[in-house]
């Protein structure tokens, strides 16, 4: 036991500690809880601690623990020592367990002191015998009451049914026991499971441990709140031990120091129910079994490669053989001619942008780690096909994504570089698929980032013709989302039967097994192939199964073979048994990742006197790991995934973040540590450290490389992470000007992409900035403080119901501010963003002075092809602007020549944009071909460059332009588009003029309404968007037969109109109001109100309206000359 004041080992027996003179303390006798020795009451359990009570209760002359440790078994005894050292640190999962003599205060008054005494040491061997015979550990002796933990520092797949087993145990063996004199013995037991820290193993085998949360307290206050003979275990250790126990439900029972009460379980017996379980294990590779239609169907969409691309996705379980099956498939093309891309994802490297891309293509050029950059380039232009020379210049994006340094290309911007990097990609697959059939695979998709879908997305549109077939896994709870109008077939891999799972653990056995081991093997790997192949080894490793001349037989009764409750379990138990250096050697290597290089291993393990060679092939031959090839000798990846987890998680918390320093330190030294993957797993290492400094610089340098790339969701949580560790620096070194500058960078960072890409958490982005622009105006950075009042504006007009002249003039003194420091091309953007502002609140004269100033400027810069992309950007805008102040005639024109214009630099976000623009324009003038046409071109391009801001209004459009045209048309696709467009966007209100038109021309009142939600909840944005937004919650609401509400929208929709000058919304409005009208056989608007709509819609050309308009006229009988 040692001093809680200064951690010396007391002196066993004494009152003070020898070290620091401090109190001993004691442990309560009814809950187990530490309290100071003065104390009278147990302020946990309230049960009495006056010292005169146990005054007739003298403990026993010598050290309990000596006197005990001779009934410990041998070879237990053996085994408990062989730890010593090897887990010492770690975090384990155990099983406590509290027992407690009840009434030793009585029995005690009754007896001699010398015949408790001897009582006494009779209870404990009872005890004790039965915690030693199922290999648990007594930790703590206290008078007549007992800690044991299971689990630790022997492992155990079943430590909860052990430790239920062992209290049922002791009151069998109390039961029989006679104390003489007419004294019974009856004990309280509580249990519980949770992780501790485990300590060190003493000679008398003792262990020290550190309870994490309240691992042992909750099994002392069960234990406290047992009545006598009785056994309550938690809700955690039931769940373990379900079906192998009877047990009696308390419901939730308070207990002292929690706030809310906790569900318990008395224990009644065991029950005949009980299903242990054994498994046979032997290495190798055992034959597919069950999975024969799901192979079949992989070669059917394979053999249905022609002119139009497969993608197939595999969806499973952990453990359900997604990547044996997607192994098996590519065996069986062996010898055809077909091009392998193979990906793959990780936990690790969910961090790292375009991850499985960057694993696929390095493996397509065969690009190895460490190799010069001239290496590098020599085997890309060679697989291409071009001279070194020709590839900055022929290939100067996929140059960028392979991070080969071959010289600057256009400075375009980076969403446009994104853009021709998807291009480059797309192009080298289907020029491959010109030769022979292409397969893609990407294993483990649910660990991807988000740039990745986004590309592999883009490709799947890109690619819909060729012979390319996609193939992917992925977990049930993380599926995809693909492109509506693909060739997709889903293959559900189903729980294999139990014939399948007795061939699979016959096939690992290698012999028949007895049928009872066999039948309860098959019941509890519950069809999972890598379970049961899993468990089978771990029956092999334990000694529980043997082989001898080609039979395997048990070596001991069926029934007392332990069964692992999960597959974490047995993987668990298979490292607690290797030796101590390979498990530690597991355990540094999964901090590394799935996959890592010998070297590396070696240099992480430096100075633990540990044979790395040793401990490789030792792992490699237990099958926990295996080499990545056989041309890759160094290079090795944990079997499952599953199993890195495990052995992570047994690492400590500090021995993780020591870790993760040191592999960060020797990837900033290693081979191709200037590529942006190894810099974002360099940030990510240091990240998970206590090297804050070195965190914040590699998480600021990914941040920027992602962005580059770009990856912004992924650069914005890099920018995040640096901000919340910079501000630990700054904390620190309050002085330092450079903690201060590398706040701001994340802050602002984090703030500037969530603002301009519509990412979510806009309140956290409201933070960042507003933290961001306090630095920025102390360090007198006026460009930052310029931004951030803009993108502080927005957020504000985004996200508070009436803060949109707020948020406006926030904006507004950003442009000030950039005029003021003489920041030109900085108020020219600002400016770019700030007129669409003005026309969203129908401020239309200044909306269209501000885009021509915007326009004018850079045409007279003489600086504009630098400067391309901003202008044909800045002329998007200007076209939105005379778009939404009803110039169409005028906004058609200029959307030509830019869209032409775009086309030529290229930039596709502005060439979808103009094109969206013009299907509007058609589609409200009647002229459908047009709009079609438009709307088609729109989506294609958004589709393919993943602009989801593009998506909805072109697919709706598309939807409403086929529909008049009379056009037959699945619209699955169009939906698709619209959801996620929608889905991406942090404002509903974009666009929203005729996305609810398309949900009702189809029919789908469901989908109307759940828009209808969004976009009631969200605020307007400024008067016109009120305007736009009422008038399609009016439309909504007459559809579904709420004609109060609907004339309510129209009404603030005519006001609104009227105030601003909003022509065709008011025309809009005033039409859907004599429909709702006329509908319900009530008065329609005024003959004035509908002439002034019926010029608006004759001067604007608003052909699509004018034939509801004219009808609702004739009906009401209205004075209007109809022309």
């Amino acid at each position: 036991m040692r001093c809680a004041a200064c951690g010396a080992e007391l002196i066993t027996g004494k009152k003070f500690c020898h070290a620091c003179g401090a109190p001993v303390a004691v442990q309560c006798r009814g809950c187990g809880a530490t309290i100071d020795p003065d104390f009278r009451f147990c302020p946990d359990c309230g049960l009495q601690q006056n010292a005169a009570i146990h005054d007739t209760a003298p403990p026993p002359a010598t050290d309990a623990f000596t006197r005990l440790s001779r009934h410990i078994p041998t070879g237990l005894a053996h085994k408990i020592r062989a730890t010593q050292g090897a887990i010492e640190g770690e975090r384990k999962q155990v099983t406590v367990l509290f027992c407690d003599l009840v009434g030793s205060t009585a029995i005690a008054a009754g007896l001699d002191p010398e015949e408790y005494a001897d009582l006494l040491d009779r209870y404990l061997e009872i005890v004790c015998r039965e915690v030693y015979r199922f290999e648990g550990i007594v930790t703590h002796l206290a008078g007549d009451g007992l800690m044991a933990l299971f689990g630790a520092p022997l492992a155990h797949e079943d430590a909860p049914q052990r430790a239920v087993r062992v209290a049922l145990g002791i009151h069998e063996a109390l039961a029989g026991f006679s104390g003489g004199a007419g004294v019974a013995l009856r004990a309280r037991i509580g249990i519980n499971t949770g992780p501790v820290v485990v300590g060190t193993v003493g000679n008398d085998l003792k262990m020290d441990y550190t309870a994490i949360g309240d691992t042992t307290n909750l099994a002392a206050r069960l234990q406290s709140l047992a009545e006598p003979g009785t056994i309550l275990i938690s809700e955690t250790t039931h769940r373990l031990v379900r079906g192998f126990f009877q047990v009696r439900p308390l419901g939730p029972v308070a207990i002292r120091g929690k706030s809310e009460r906790v569900p318990a379980y008395e224990v009644l017996g065991r029950s005949e129910l009980a299903t242990p379980m054994a498994i046979a294990s032997e290495r190798g590779l055992t034959p597919l079994v069950g999975r024969t239609a799901e192979l079949a169907q992989l070669e059917a969409c394979y053999r249905r490669l022609g002119n139009r691309a497969q993608i197939v996705s595999v969806v499973g379980d952990a453990g359900a053989g997604k990547s044996r099956l997607v192994y098996e498939f590519k065996r069986s093309l062996a010898g055809e001619p077909v091009v392998f891309f193979e990906g793959r994802c990780s936990s690790l490297g969910r961090t790292v942008a375009y991850f499985p891309f960057l694993t696929m293509f390095k493996h397509y050029f065969g690009l190895a780690a460490g190799e010069s950059p001239e290496t590098v380039c020599a085997k890309v232009a060679a697989r291409i096909g071009v001279p070194v020379e020709r590839i900055a210049r022929g290939y100067p994006l996929l140059s960028r994504f392979l991070s080969l340094t071959l010289g600057e290309g256009r400075g375009a911007p980076v969403d446009e570089l994104k853009r021709e990097s998807f291009d480059a990609i797309a192009g080298l697959v289907l020029t491959e698929s010109h030769e022979a059939p292409v397969v893609m695979t990407i294993e483990d998709l649910h660990w991807t980032d988000e740039s990745s879908i986004e590309l592999l997305r883009s490709l799947v549109v890109r690619l819909a013709s060729a012979r390319v077939m996609v193939l992917v896994t992925e977990r049930p709870d993380a599926q995809t989302a693909w492109p509506g109008h693909v060739a997709l077939t889903r293959i559900v891999l189903p729980r294999l039967t139990d014939d399948d799972v007795t061939a699979i653990i016959g096939a690992v056995a290698g012999a028949p097994l007895p049928a009872e081991l066999e039948r309860r093997l098959v019941e509890k790997a519950e069809g999972s192939p890598f379970f049961a192949e899993e468990m089978t080894r771990a029956l092999f490793e334990e000694g529980h199964l043997v082989r001898d001349d080609g039979h395997s037989r048990v070596t001991r009764p069926v029934a007392d073979i332990p069964i692992p409750g999960s597959v974490q379990e047995v993987v668990a138990a298979r490292l607690d048994r290797l030796p101590p250096p390979a498990k530690r050697a597991a355990q540094v290597a999964a901090v590394l990742g799935r996959q890592f290089g010998r070297a590396q291993l070696v240099h992480m393990l430096d100075g633990e006197e540990i044979g790395v060679d040793r401990a490789l092939h030792e792992l490699e031959h237990r099958g926990l790991l295996h080499r990545k090839s056989a041309l890759a000798g160094d290079e090795y990846r944990f079997g499952e995934s599953v199993t890195q987890e495990v052995a992570y998680e047994g690492l400590l918390l500090k021995q993780r973040r020591q870790l993760h320093e040191r592999a960060g330190l020797l990837l900033e030294v290693s081979p191709g540590e200037e590529s942006a993957e190894v810099r974002a797993l360099i940030a990510q290492h240091f990240a998970r450290s206590d090297n804050r400094a070195k965190a914040v610089e590699a998480l600021l340098r990914a941040a920027a490389d992602a962005e580059q790339l770009p990856a912004y969701r992924t650069a914005a949580d890099f920018y995040h992470q640096a901000w919340e560790l910079a501000e630990q620096e700054l904390a620190a070194h309050p002085e330092e000007e450079s903690r201060r500058r590398a706040v701001l960078v994340g802050s602002l960072g984090f703030c500037r992409l969530t603002v301009i890409f519509g990412l979510p958490n806009l309140a956290e982005a409201r933070r960042a900035g507003e933290r961001a622009r306090l630095l920025a105006q102390e360090l007198g950075d006026h460009e930052s403080v310029a931004g951030l009042c803009y993108f502080l504006g927005v957020i504000i007009m985004l996200t508070e119901r009436d803060g949109f002249a707020r948020g406006l003039e926030l904006a507004e003194e950003s442009l000030a501010v950039a005029e003021r420091a003489g920041l030109k091309l900085t108020a020219l953007r600002l400016s770019r963003g700030i007129c669409i502002q003005y026309a969203f609140d129908g401020r239309f004269e200044l909306a269209r002075r501000a885009a021509d100033w915007v326009v004018d400027e850079l045409e007279s810069s003489g600086d504009r092809e630098r400067l391309a992309d901003l202008y044909v950007s800045a002329r998007s805008v200007r076209e939105g602007v005379l778009a939404l102040a009803d110039d169409l005639d005028a906004a058609e024109r200029s959307a030509v020549e830019t869209y032409e214009l775009a086309g030529r630099i290229p930039n596709r976000t502005v060439r979808s944009m103009t094109a969206s623009a013009l299907a509007q324009i058609h589609l409200m003038r009647g002229e459908y071909a047009e709009a079609k046409r438009w709307a088609e071109e729109s989506l294609e391009i958004a589709e393919a460059i993943a602009n989801l801001g593009a998506l909805p209004a072109a697919a709706a459009v598309a939807i409403l332009a086929r529909l008049a045209l009379g056009e037959t048309t699945a619209p699955e696709r169009y939906l698709t588009a619209i959801d996620e467009g929608l889905a991406g966007s942090s404002s509903p209100q974009l666009n929203v003029r005729f996305i609810a038109d398309a949900f009702l021309s189809l029919g789908d009142l469901a989908r109307a309404g759940r828009y209808a939600e969004q976009l009631r909840d969200r605020p307007f944005g400024g008067r016109l968007r009120e305007a736009l937004v009422a008038t399609t919650l009016g439309e909504i609401a007459a559809r579904l037969g709420r004609a109060e509400e609907a004339e309510g929208w129209y009404r603030r929709a005519i006001g609104v109109a009227e105030a601003i000058g909003a022509r065709s919304v008011l025309a809009i409005a005033t039409l859907g109001t004599a429909e709702l009208a006329a509908a319900a056989g009530t008065h329609p608007p005024g003959a004035r109100q509908l002439e002034q709509a019926l010029a608006v819609v004759r001067a604007l050309r608003l052909e699509r309206y004018r034939p509801r308009l004219e009808r609702v006229i004739a009906g009401a009988g209205a004075a209007v000359v109809v022309s």
